[in-house]
């Protein structure tokens, strides 16, 4: 192949590139796309094909693992005349969240009208400041939660509650997490 030939104005650096065209334009064809270069160069390309989905895996599963162990407020569960009893109670600032969650445990108490609909009632007691709420209300849907505030200090450790459905009653008690 003849090189071209420039033509240069006066004053105009010369410069002359024909060594270096020859080869820019060997390592061109060794990295064209199908071309057969060295093979670190496609096992490199082979590996960037076959891992594209690695940084979003390690993000699912670093998401996982903050949802699965960010902290929660504390609750305690029983089974209380056929409904799934929750007892959760969080701190904000100077005051006690109560909630009390009902979730039907059997369906045939869902169909019933809100005449036969069991009465629920909730005593919640802190321990350690003798605070005392009641709370209570008719179960007509599930889920159907009981809310309620109370002071909170940094005396407060416990909370208990006496949750009772129709005629059936179970004590529930968790630790007062602090928020500080």
């Amino acid at each position: 192949m003849k090189h071209p030939v420039l033509r240069v104005k006066k004053g105009a650096e010369h410069y002359d590139d024909s060594p270096a065209e020859g080869a820019s334009d060997v390592m061109r064809r060794a990295l064209a796309p199908g071309s057969r270069g060295s093979a670190g160069s496609r096992r490199s390309a082979a590996r960037r094909r076959r891992f594209p989905f690695l940084p979003l895996l390690a993000l699912g599963l670093g998401l996982l693992v903050v949802f699965r162990f960010l902290p929660r407020s504390p609750a305690d569960r029983a089974a209380v005349g056929g409904w799934e009893v929750v007892l959760r109670a969080t701190p904000e600032g100077n005051r006690l969240i109560i909630t009390v969650a009902f979730v039907q445990a059997a369906r045939s108490v869902q169909g019933a009208p809100s005449g036969d609909a069991p009465q629920a009632s909730a005593r919640v007691l802190l321990p350690d400041t003798g605070d005392r709420i009641s709370l209570s209300g008719i179960l007509a849907k599930s889920p159907m939660t009981l809310r309620g505030e109370m002071p909170y200090t940094t005396r407060v450790r416990s909370v208990k509650a006496e949750v009772t459905v129709g005629s059936d009653s179970k004590t529930l008690s968790l630790t007062a997490r602090s928020s500080r």
